[in-house]
């Protein structure tokens, strides 16, 4: 086992329920190790080896050489992207020749697509085109979607963050060693940053620690939800609009009635709230105006015996475990 996660490392006590329990999320991002959506959702950039926000139209480049973020979802299947041009710094940005969300099949929008099936597409061979240091690769390139939140601020925007290939075995790398230790996914926070060996941009993914109770308060209804499959590519924007419009068209009235007049109250004042793409990730995540909070720390598992004889158990279990 590598040490992504440190050995000895404590589950705090409200999260003992869900250690060693199967996962969807877990079984996300460990399946088929991009895209484009019709409406991009907001999403974290990695170009120049800089995080970078993009929402909206605007782009905010990050001081942060690392982040903590909450994966929330991944799409099972790795997306697919092909350009038939090489790429050029010095060009005009353009979209994708071809691409595919699912991974199975090109997406309905591609104008140009290069088989009916992905996977006997000759671009999607391996050879069918070559590094500049002469390496065989595929010309259409595997990406993972995943959703995700800033650590310190769940509450507020979810986020697109595409693995590129190069990153996809340490992503893998971490999901099992997550596995092995019987954490799932979305209990822990993720750190992501730069490997510094790499001439290019490519993540690292490593332990951050427990999430806390508030945040999992935050976070528990997501998983699953047509928020997160939207930004994970795994369900159509468009779809996911007009279930909400039918969901909030109302019911008619069976009786007329005339209700009575009723004061209406002072309004609330309204606090001016920093925009979605400066809160998290560093950002003025406060309303305008508030004082700066301490951060909380996640509260820690009080020793008992219980808890350390199922840590001793999981302990135990991993002895037998090859190291990876």
């Amino acid at each position: 086992m590598s040490n992504l996660i440190p050995e000895t490392v404590k589950v705090p006590a409200h999260l003992m329920n869900a250690i060693g329990k199967p996962s969807a999320l877990a079984t996300a991002l460990g399946g088929g190790l991009g895209g484009q959506d019709k409406k991009s959702p907001p999403r974290i950039s990695i170009k120049g080896s800089r995080f970078r926000i993009l929402e909206d139209g605007s782009e905010v480049v990050l001081d942060n050489t690392r982040l903590e973020i909450i994966i929330v979802g991944a799409n099972p299947r790795c997306s697919k992207t092909y350009y038939a041009q090489q790429w050029d710094k010095d060009a005009e940005p353009a979209g994708p020749d071809c691409f595919s969300l699912d991974g199975v099949r090109p997406s309905a929008d591609v104008t140009n697509p290069q088989n009916d099936l992905c996977a006997s597409c000759p671009q999607n061979a391996w050879g069918s085109k070559t590094t500049p240091a002469g390496a065989p690769i595929k010309a259409c390139s595997d990406q993972k979607r995943l959703a995700v939140l800033p650590a310190e601020d769940p509450r507020g925007s979810m986020y697109l963050l595409q693995v590129t290939p190069s990153a996809l075995k340490g992503l893998n790398t971490y999901t099992k060693e997550l596995w092995q230790r019987g954490f799932p996914p979305e209990i822990v926070k993720t750190v992501v940053s730069f490997d510094t060996d790499a001439s290019f941009p490519r993540l690292k993914f490593t332990f951050g620690g427990f999430i806390d109770n508030e945040t999992q308060s935050a976070v528990e209804g997501l998983f699953g939800s047509d928020k997160v499959k939207e930004i994970t590519g795994e369900v159509d924007s468009e779809t996911v609009g007009k279930q909400e419009n039918v969901e909030e068209k109302p019911k008619p009235l069976l009786i007329k009635e005339t209700p009575a007049p009723v004061a209406e109250p002072e309004p609330a004042p309204v606090e001016e709230v920093a925009p979605a793409s400066a809160r998290g990730f560093g950002g003025a995540k406060a309303k305008a105006k508030a004082p700066a909070q301490e951060p909380v720390a996640a509260p820690v598992a009080d020793a008992d015996p219980a808890m350390d004889k199922m840590t001793s158990d999981i302990e135990n279990m991993l002895e037998g475990l090859d190291d990876e």
